[in-house]
């Protein structure tokens, strides 16, 4: 019966959503704001969150299409949306034109702040914007993006690295759960250990930014956007496999070359991009 339900989509009520007629217009593109109605709070609070991403989000280039956001009252409303269950840290589901954010007020156990929300949009406003320069809308989905990527571009243009364990912990994480692939297989990290994932992630990308430079990441979207999924595209422009690049890495907190500078520099200079 439970299966049926779902099937059917009659689980739970749909809640009535309130759609601004004009967009948000910014800096890195156009917004669509959607809530509901008795909750105009969460909307100020979204709509100053994006103000303050857009100029943020430029670094990387800018929004093809407009980007809607959409406030869900309560964390089951976000799951059912993701479509995504028993993650009780998720806050927010992004996709190529649009966002998925669970009102701050129903955080638990804190609400969210305004300062929460900053962050948190402007981590998933870099995901629709990564998404929407490396491909159009029919095949973002086909670009084998890896999670690593997406998370750690992310995190890195939020600044969210005092969330997630250091290197120096990640070393230690990854000598004691040596079964753990936080690069390779993060999903499986989720829903008990998801800051060692998210860490990892930030880390491995902030390696690549200090190593190529963000030029080669943007570099890297617009091959992308060319026709290349990231696979290839990133063996053209980085110059080396990306399972090469994350055995780099990997080498790199395990000789915690990170103390000393150790290990940053490529073996061989890449190709211009």
């Amino acid at each position: 019966m439970l299966a049926l339900l779902l099937g059917t989509g009659c689980t739970f009520p749909r809640v009535a959503m309130f759609q601004e007629q004009q967009p948000l217009e910014t800096p890195v593109g156009a917004f669509r704001l959607e809530y509901p109605p008795q909750d105009t709070k969460s909307a100020a609070m979204v709509r100053e969150a994006i103000e303050r991403a857009s100029p943020l989000l430029t670094r990387w280039g800018m929004l093809q299409q407009p980007v809607t956001v959409r406030i869900h009252p309560d964390h089951r409303s976000l799951e059912r949306a993701a479509r995504r269950t028993d993650l009780r840290w998720l806050r927010a589901w992004s996709r190529y034109d649009a966002v998925d954010v669970q009102a701050p007020g129903s955080w638990t156990p804190l609400a969210g702040s305004q300062r929460d929300m900053d962050e948190l949009l402007l981590h998933e406003l870099t995901h629709s914007l990564m998404y929407q320069q490396a491909a159009d809308e029919g095949v973002w989905r086909q670009k084998k993006i890896p999670a690593w990527f997406r998370e750690g571009m992310a995190s890195f243009t939020a600044n969210q690295g005092y969330r997630w364990p250091t290197l120096e912990q990640l070393a230690r994480l990854m000598a004691e759960h040596p079964t753990w692939e936080p690069l390779l297989r993060p999903e499986e990290l989720h829903a008990d250990q998801m800051p060692v994932a998210y860490g990892a992630a930030h880390h491995a990308f902030t390696f690549l930014v200090n190593r190529y430079g963000e030029d080669r990441v943007r570099a890297l979207l617009q091959e992308m956007s060319k026709g290349p999924d990231f696979p290839v595209a990133f063996t053209s422009i980085v110059g080396l496999q990306p399972e090469l690049f994350l055995r780099d890495f990997s080498r790199y907190v395990r000789l915690r070359g990170f103390k000393g500078g150790r290990l940053l520099q490529p073996t061989q200079p890449p190709p211009p991009p």
